[in-house]
């Protein structure tokens, strides 16, 4: 073998550790622009990793150059040299075992991990500085450089390569990554056997053609990341296109199927029973009230209901044929195990059930309601459009009534849901064109003989049909869920009318308003109103806030807990429709209130039947016993006004003192009261006193 002398081994070494560093430059490039690209941790540290194992190739190719041409001067620094590029190639290993453990685990390794990493490299080169002879080639001291140089980066390469290959199980540039760490990892161990047994010149050979592996160890990594990232972009494409393809077919926050998957199902549910003689039964099912859900536990509250209410539909014990979400509170279920009536309606109940068992949200549990409208094959149709609108027909019609209930679809159903549907544009535009307009009707005190109130009523001045009352609309509005957004126009519309009055009469005659079931239940009715009085510079007992019996006693507790709270406010409270409910007397006494308001019914039989008359001076006496306030509504005759005054009653309201009128009248009859020298009566809503 031909002896290889210095200047050609330098020659060598430089060569080969130019196209080296060259290769590592570019490649560090690359992966800065596959990283800008993509964002995968990974990329960014094997870039890093090329830079510094190009800039220890450079520290190489530098001294080899000036060892080359100035070979006195240069052999001073050579294990300075050396040192550097040993540390810088530690840290380039650091770097890939880094970007290595991102690509395989999807994360990166603690930071203290990290730091560790780095802080090993820089000892590493403190320590072959102090163990280097000084040379500017490898060739002269073989046992300490080869454990440096090749030992301990090969023994880093197959701690890396191994790992990446056995827990890579698919792709091929994975494997081609590991199988480079792996040949880079051998080629050194080569290396540091020759080392050890071999002397020049087959040594010196060997050290110089080394580098000449390791350029092929770096065409075999970039190629392999290259195909990794063109792999991993295929594998997203699939991945995204499967995504799209589930989600064009089930709900994406639930993972039941949607509309689109359930109107395509059916028909072959149809044919099924067609075959088999059953019959479809289509539930669907709305939950109440769900925008007060939402309210008060934000939207991720919501979106935990929504899934638990699918899970718990999934777990059925009924297992159902299809589970879908069809809009956003409405879900449709499917069986076809039930002929009769009786069954499914049980069926529906069960549900129910199943869905007002408490659901966690947070420390706090939720009980929720729902309707259930249902519809059947072949009794309401034949293909799934027409049975998901006649379910959809019928949980409207569950969600009129006051509880949440279980309804079939009968015929003549569609012509009041037609209605209903062709209303709700008319009645939002009404709303945003002001259309509707405050009516007052006097209230009067029997002891004083003088105005002591108003109650507000609402009426449409309808562009075409003219003034219109509130039984041509009112019914509409409540089906339609509107009933918040007309709450919410009377009460700004009556504390305006408050300003306005302490303004112009330095005076005010306290105002009813009557809050619907949806408003006095909604969570935000307390900041709503304090919010109101701030707006408006009005007191609070001015503004009377009228809720009927049926509401105050669907649910006691909370309806006692809300009345308390708009007491301590400083609003009085009244209860509307007194005697209709199957147990006032009972809960009277219960409820913190400052007047009840009777019932017309009563008043209207008041000449004629006897029994009423005995019932009002009942309530009457209960009560003043309990520091209530009666008021009486729906007075025509001066025949029930004597009545009522002798059984007590406190104040009147009727066509017999006055209709409801517009505000303008209602200011004419403040300012004769005003002339006349009659002042509001401040005890006029005066408090309960328990």
């Amino acid at each position: 073998m031909p002896i290889l002398d210095v200047i050609t081994s330098l020659a060598i070494e430089t060569i080969t550790h130019s196209v080296q560093t060259l290769l590592l430059i570019g490649f560090a490039a690359l992966l800065r622009f596959y990283f800008a690209s993509y964002g995968y941790p990974h990329l960014h540290y094997w870039s890093l990793a090329c830079l510094s194992y190009g800039a220890s190739e450079l520290t190489r190719v530098v001294t080899g150059a000036m060892a080359i041409t100035q070979p006195l001067q240069i052999n001073e620094l050579a294990a300075f040299t050396n040192s550097l590029a040993l540390t810088l190639q530690y840290l380039a290993i650091v770097y890939i075992g880094i970007g290595t453990y991102s690509a395989v685990g999807k994360q990166l390794p603690r930071r203290s991990l990290r730091y560790l990493g780095y802080s090993l490299a820089l000892m590493g080169g403190l320590i072959s500085l102090m163990l280097l002879e000084p040379s500017v080639s490898l060739h002269t001291s073989q046992s300490d450089s080869g454990v440096m140089r090749f030992l301990v980066p090969g023994t880093l390469f197959v701690a890396i390569g191994l790992p990446m290959w056995f827990n890579v199980k698919e792709g091929i540039g994975p494997r081609l990554i590991a199988f480079g760490f792996l040949f880079v990892a051998a080629k050194n161990f080569v290396v540091v056997g020759a080392n050890i047994t071999m002397t020049s010149p087959a040594l010196d050979w060997v050290l110089s053609v080394q580098a000449v592996f390791t350029v092929i160890f770096l065409a075999i990594v970039m190629l392999g990341i290259i195909i990794w990232l063109l792999e991993s972009e295929r594998s997203n494409s699939i991945h995204a296109i499967q995504r799209a393809e589930y989600l064009h077919t089930h709900d994406a926050l639930t993972g039941v199927s949607n509309r689109s998957q359930l109107v395509s199902k059916i028909p072959l549910l149809i044919d099924f029973c067609r075959t088999n003689g059953r019959q479809l039964t289509v539930c669907l099912i709305g939950i109440s009230r769900f925008k007060s859900v939402n309210e008060s536990f934000g939207i991720k509250g919501g979106d935990l209901v929504l899934k638990e209410v699918a899970r718990r539909l999934q777990h059925f014990d009924k297992t159902p044929l299809s589970v879908a979400r069809i809009s956003g509170d409405v879900f449709a279920v499917v069986f076809d195990h039930l002929k009769s009536r009786q069954l499914i309606n049980d069926l529906g109940g069960e549900l129910q059930d199943t869905l007002s068992a408490p659901i966690a949200i947070g420390e706090k549990n939720l009980s929720i309601s729902v309707g259930v409208g249902i519809s059947r094959y072949p009794q309401h149709g034949t293909n799934a459009e027409v049975l998901l609108n006649k379910a959809t027909i019928a949980l409207t019609e569950s969600k009129r009534q006051h509880q949440a209930s279980v309804v079939f679809y009968e015929r003549g159903m569609d012509d009041e849901f037609t209605q209903l549907m062709d209303m709700e544009p008319v009645l939002r535009r009404a709303f945003q064109d002001d259309e509707f307009l405050l009516y007052l009707q006097p209230q009067f005190d029997f002891d004083h003989q003088q105005l002591c109130g108003f109650e507000a009523l609402i009426r449409w001045q309808h562009p075409e049909r003219g003034l219109l009352a509130p039984a041509e609309f009112l019914p509409y509005i409540e089906q339609l869920g509107l009933s918040e957004t007309l709450d919410t126009w009377v009460l700004d519309k009556a504390a305006n009318i408050l300003t306005r009055w302490t303004a112009e009469f330095n005076h005010c005659w306290p105002i009813a308003v009557n809050l619907s079931a949806q408003q006095f239940q909604h969570f935000q009715l307390i900041e709503q109103l304090q919010s109101l009085v701030q707006k408006h510079n009005i007191t609070p007992a001015s503004l009377e806030l009228e809720i009927t019996e049926t509401v105050a006693m669907s649910d006691l507790h909370n309806g006692m807990s809300v009345i308390n709270k708009l007491r301590n406010l400083g609003f009085n409270v009244a209860i509307d429709d007194f005697g209709t409910g199957h147990s006032s007397l009972a809960y009277l006494r219960s409820l913190p209130i400052s007047k009840i308001k009777i019932d017309r019914s009563f008043v209207r039989e008041l000449q004629i039947n006897r029994t009423d008359a005995t019932i009002l001076k009942a309530m009457i006496r209960l009560a003043h016993g309990l520091g209530k306030r009666v008021i009486a509504e729906g007075i025509e005759t001066e025949d029930q006004q004597t009545i009522l005054q002798q059984l007590g009653c406190d104040m009147m309201q009727g066509y017999f003192y006055a209709p409801p009128m517009r505000v303008e009248l209602a200011e004419q009859l403040i300012e004769a009261e005003l002339n006349e020298g009659r002042k509001p009566l401040p005890g006029s809503l005066a408090a309960a006193t328990h």
